[in-house]
Order: C-alpha cells, then sequence, then structure tokens
C-alpha cells in the first residue's frame, strides 16, 4: 500500500513522525514536496499517474512553504489540482485557502459569531496608520501568510509605527492590523481532529509573544466545555479538520486567534498523555477509508 505526505521538507522531524506512524501501518510512504514540482499536463496526464496508486486515494498535508505570492497561489493550486483527479486532501485546499490566510480567517470567525479581536486589513499606508489610531494606538502587525510568530510586530508607539508601515508600503506589503490584547503573555493552543477535541497547552512566554518558535514554553491545561466547544466550532467554519485553534482569556471571555490548518505537535507532546502522531494518522486512515 502506498501513502503520500505533501510537504515542503520530507526531513521535517514531525513529517518523520506521521510517516513512521504510516510505515508501523504498511504503508510505503511518498512524499510530495511542490517546490520540485514540473507540472506535465496532457493527454497522457502524467501528473496524474504519481497519484493513481495511491490507497487510499488520499494525501495528508503538512505545508506547502511557499513566501512569494506567485508561488502561494501556484501551490494552492496544485493542491487543487490534486483533488480535481479526486484525491482527497487532509487538510483541503480549501481549508488551507482558509486558514493560511489571516484575513480570510479573520472574515469566517466574525461571521460565525465567534469572538476575535477587532482588525483593519488594507493596503494603503496612509489608511494602515489611521487604522492603528483607530485601534487604540495598540495593535498587532501581522503577514497575511506565515506561521511561529515569525514577522509579528506589536505597534504601540505612533512614531515606531509610522516607521514601520512607511518601509513595509515600499514592500508593496498587504496591512493586517489587530487590536493588542491584553493576555498576560499566554495563550491557549487545542489540537482538534474532526468533530473532538485530542489535547491542548497553555503557551507561556516572557512576553506577548506567545508562539513556542518565538521562546514560550508549553503547559498542561485543563480544557473546560466552553474551550471544547469554542475550539470545534472554529476549525469547522474554518473547513479544517486537522486543526490548531488559538485562543486567548481575555476579561471578556474567550476569543480566538487564529486557526492553524497545519498545526505542530512537538511541544504539545511534551505535556500530553496522548500519542499526537498516533492519533493523526489514525484520524487520516478512517476518515479516508
Amino acid at each position: 500500500m502506498k501513502s503520500m505526505i505533501i510537504t515542503p521538507n520530507s526531513q521535517d522531524p514531525e513529517v518523520q513522525i506521521l510517516s513512521y506512524e504510516l510505515k508501523k501501518r504498511g504503508y510505503n510512504v511518498q512524499f510530495f514536496i511542490p517546490s520540485t514540482i514540473k507540472v506535465d499536463i496532457g493527454f497522457h496526464r502524467k501528473f496524474y499517474k504519481q497519484f493513481e496508486s495511491l490507497e487510499p486515494k488520499t494525501a495528508l498535508v503538512r505545508g506547502f512553504g511557499a513566501a512569494a505570492t506567485q508561488k502561494i497561489f501556484f501551490r494552492l493550486d496544485i493542491l487543487r489540482a490534486i483533488e480535481e483527479y479526486n484525491i482527497k486532501l487532509i487538510n483541503s485546499r480549501e481549508s488551507l485557502e482558509i486558514a493560511s490566510d489571516k484575513f480570510l480567517t479573520s472574515v469566517f470567525l466574525e461571521n460565525h459569531n465567534i469572538p476575535t479581536p477587532r482588525t483593519i486589513i488594507c493596503e494603503d499606508p496612509h489608511k494602515a496608520l489611521d487604522a492603528f489610531e483607530e485601534l487604540g494606538g495598540d495593535c498587532v502587525l501581522k503577514p497575511l501568510y506565515g506561521s511561529k510568530g515569525i514577522g509579528i510586530t506589536r505597534l504601540n508607539d505612533k512614531a515606531f509605527a509610522e516607521n514601520v508601515i512607511y518601509s513595509l508600503a515600499q514592500l508593496n506589503q498587504v496591512f493586517y492590523l489587530q487590536k493588542f490584547i491584553e493576555h498576560y503573555n499566554r495563550d491557549i493552543r487545542i489540537l482538534i481532529l474532526g468533530d473532538r477535541v485530542v489535547s491542548g497547552m497553555y503557551r507561556v512566554s516572557n512576553s506577548w509573544k506567545t508562539n513556542i518558535y518565538a521562546g514560550a514554553k508549553a503547559e498542561p491545561i485543563e480544557i473546560t466545555e466552553e474551550i471544547e466547544k469554542l475550539s470545534i466550532k472554529a476549525a469547522k467554519i474554518t473547513k479544517t479538520e486537522i486543526a490548531g485553534v488559538d485562543i486567548l482569556e481575555t476579561e471578556n471571555g474567550f476569543t480566538v486567534l487564529e486557526v492553524n490548518s497545519i498545526p505542530g505537535f512537538t511541544a504539545l507532546q511534551e505535556v500530553t498523555d496522548v500519542n499526537i502522531a498516533e492519533e493523526i494518522i489514525d484520524y487520516f486512515l478512517k476518515v479516508t477509508n
């Protein structure tokens, strides 16, 4: 039996762990690396041939690894092309389009009445500075596409905000500005598989950035019914089957920051007894058979 993992880096430790879990079940794992792909469209359907022997007809998506705009769209197109050949992707192209794009995620959360910080998105640097003021002179500037907290900057000084915004304008950047919410250097990450919560953790930092990649530490959490329902709803409305939901505890209750469609699990594994990789592969195989 052959299975596939779509990833920008086949040597990524988590990809290797997931690959091992598939191999334990008797699967020969093929890696599909978007940056190396040459799409040949023609009578012989050469592009399809690499998928026709998959059993089940499914691929596990662990990222598409693009930063440049054209590459982002091309790689999303590749995922859509794979689906056109009736190969099921987990997560789907639609999920990655929504959850990987912070703007779309914010729209979906707000439209489905899920609490999320006030956010303003624009291209014009003057409007971005107006947004800075509208958001109380304290906001977080984020790249539309990105993860691990890379490229995120807090703007709470007007002169600094002007410098950052005008500099980014020279690079033709889109400005995604989100009101800063006091969270006492701690947030919550919940891992969802389908319609259930698998595990979760607090991410605790020495600064306002609570990404593990930025130095935050994982701590155990007791997942309440309220957190569970909120996380599952956020994952479902963003069409994300395997989801990492990021939540802040605020004075007005829980608020969802974003939904991650390629959630890392190394730090979470350190604070849970659940075998996360095993759970992911069990889910992947169950929903595709």
